[in-house]
């Protein structure tokens, strides 16, 4: 008893997988492109809004080096990280105050004072932007992987020579 065995559609097959780490890298961008977006609309959403200087200055970005690809959402405002994260009690320097001070009618001394005694609370708005899209980014990664394969099946299939009716 002779067993044949043909592999049809090798070459076909070879030449999508090799085009696949673009297909990857194409598919993988999109998705981090969309889940940054997600993340930065809502932290957006979740800042506090005085001037609206930190909420104007949360942005997103997507870097490549090599294989890894990276995306970053955050503020451009040096302050951003003290919102977010709070601060220790410290004396801080009254020009940083004078606006919000203004602002508020409240004596600048006295609200350098309260930040000396107690610090300033955490208000984040980042972390929790991050936490309610976590399914979401999973979701369009996942789905990423799934064109890739998708895509890469369609150009390996062999092709019928019929008229397709």
């Amino acid at each position: 008893m002779a067993i044949d065995v043909r592999l049809v559609g090798a070459p076909a097959l070879a030449a999508a997988l090799g085009r696949a780490p673009a297909a990857v890298q194409a598919a993988n961008r999109g998705a981090m492109l969309a889940s940054l977006l997600l993340v930065e609309a809502d932290a957006r959403r979740n800042v506090v809004h005085d001037t609206r200087q930190l909420m104007n200055s949360i942005t997103h970005k997507v870097t490549q080096r090599g294989n890894v690809l990276t995306g970053t959402v955050g503020p451009t405002v040096a302050y951003g990280l003290y919102v977010e994260q709070g601060t220790r009690p410290h004396w801080p320097p009254r020009a940083a105050l004078q606006g919000w001070a203004l602002r508020h009618a409240v004596p600048v001394f006295l609200v350098q004072r309260a930040i000396a005694r107690r610090g300033t609370r955490a208000r984040p708005f980042l972390a929790p932007a991050l936490a309610k899209n976590r399914e979401k980014i999973l979701a369009l990664f996942a789905a990423a992987a799934g064109q890739v394969t998708a895509a890469i099946a369609r150009s390996s299939a062999p092709r019928s020579g019929g008229t397709g009716r």
